[in-house]
């Protein structure tokens, strides 16, 4: 039923709970999981007139990007192994969103499983559910775990 499961996670404890529900099911169906975290550049988040985005040269970019990225994957993995359950893990860049929805399309996969919320609420509510846009644009089934 589901052959390729696509664990979005930001490595919050609700994206572990997803992790986890996620190795259950590939544990039961064989699935192959992938692990995506996708990882926003923190000086482009809502700059203002008042405060403008600070500007990070791309090495410095990549390198925050692979040092969160690979601690992350090590936690989320973490759920994964706990469930017996063999995982490859792909960084994203840019906007969460869009970036799930790009890797779930292009990569084929069945099933994208994340947490209902994984920033805190303020974020949330100012930048738009992660989860909602997933939820309403993905090409495949969505399971959101609480």
């Amino acid at each position: 039923m589901f052959s390729k499961l696509l664990v979005a996670t930001d490595g919050s404890n609700q994206a572990l709970k997803a992790a986890a529900t996620a190795g259950d099911i590939a544990r039961k169906y064989g699935s192959a999981v992938t692990i995506l975290h996708v990882f926003t550049n923190p000086a482009a988040r809502m700059p203002s007139a008042e405060t403008p985005g600070i500007e990070l040269d791309r090495a410095t970019v990549d390198g925050m990007a692979r040092d969160v990225h690979d601690c992350v994957a090590r936690k989320t993995g973490q759920a994964l192994e706990a469930c017996g359950v063999p995982y490859e893990s792909l960084l994203g860049m840019g906007h969460p969103a869009d970036e799930i929805l790009r890797v779930a399309s292009q990569g084929g996969y069945d099933l994208i499983v994340l947490g209902s919320r994984g920033a805190g609420s303020l974020r949330s509510f100012l930048l738009g559910s992660v989860a909602d846009k997933v939820r309403h644009h993905a090409q495949c089934p969505v399971l959101l775990v609480r």
